[in-house]
């Protein structure tokens, strides 16, 4: 992917051979990519030695945007973010720092809910319990988004990846049952399950704003930056199944070898 995403629609044209498949250019090379990965998500459903949990269907639904919108930032370049698309309008930093603010408060509402009924708790909780138990949750939030005041994409990617990580280790171990017990936030109390679909669909809301953010700044996506969109979706699906070694080294030793001929 990083040796693809800043290439040109004319460098799309240039040759590159698959087989017997000689006439679509280098395009070719992210498409068989794609189509390769979305194979091997597939073996390695097949592969599976047990059903995964409700809570992890809707975790890996949720990962599933996480990529997409992988694929969006992967093109973002860190003299974009700062370029409103109209007066008024959010820049990529801005709707970045809405969406990590969200992640974090979604997983301190969900992982609060979680321990005060584990550990016994009945009834809506009060405030002090709440507050000893988002304190220290909440002023690492707050480092993190005062954080993206100065902070490059690269930097910015990786504060994703440090939430998005912590929210699939944390709400992993949710049981089906689980998925009913009622959560608090400010529109009162919901399911988990109603807390879990949410991580995914304000996901989607903002990376959809984040499209539009670039196409208003002149940096609509280029045939590669597509085409590289499709593969992190296509990842996802592979990330969330379960490890099968010699199925992911097979794949992984012909992405390095077509990465190096690239």
């Amino acid at each position: 992917m990083r040796k693809t995403v800043a290439l040109s629609d004319t460098d799309m044209g240039r040759e590159w051979k698959w087989g017997v498949y000689d006439e679509e250019g280098l395009r070719f090379a992210l498409l068989m990519t794609h189509h390769e990965l979305r194979d091997l998500a597939v073996r390695l459903a097949a592969a599976r030695e047990r059903e995964p949990t409700q809570a992890r269907r809707i975790l890996a639904q949720y990962h599933q945007a996480y990529r997409d919108m992988t694929g969006v930032l992967s093109a973002v370049r860190t003299e974009d973010l700062d370029r409103a698309p109209a007066e008024g309008e959010w820049p990529v930093r801005e709707v970045a720092r809405h969406m990590l603010g969200a992640e974090h408060g979604f997983l301190m509402v969900c992982a609060f809910a979680l321990s005060y009924v584990r550990a016994g708790g009945t009834g809506e909780p009060d405030q002090d319990a709440w507050n000893a138990f988002s304190a220290p949750r909440a002023e690492a939030r707050k480092t993190v988004l005062d954080s993206l005041a100065t902070a490059d994409v690269e930097q910015i990617r990786n504060g994703f990846a440090d939430i998005h990580i912590r929210i699939l280790r944390e709400l992993a171990d949710i049981t089906d049952a689980e998925l009913e017990l009622p959560s608090w936030f400010w529109d009162g109390a919901m399911p988990l399950r109603f807390r879990l679909h949410r991580f995914e669909e304000h996901f989607r809301q903002h990376t959809i704003q984040l499209d539009k953010t670039l196409a208003g700044i002149g940096r609509p996506p280029t045939e590669a930056q597509r085409l590289v969109r499709n593969i992190y979706n296509a990842l996802a699906d592979v990330e969330t199944e379960a490890a099968a070694d010699d199925l992911r080294a097979s794949f992984a030793r012909t992405i390095a070898e077509r990465a190096a001929a690239l």
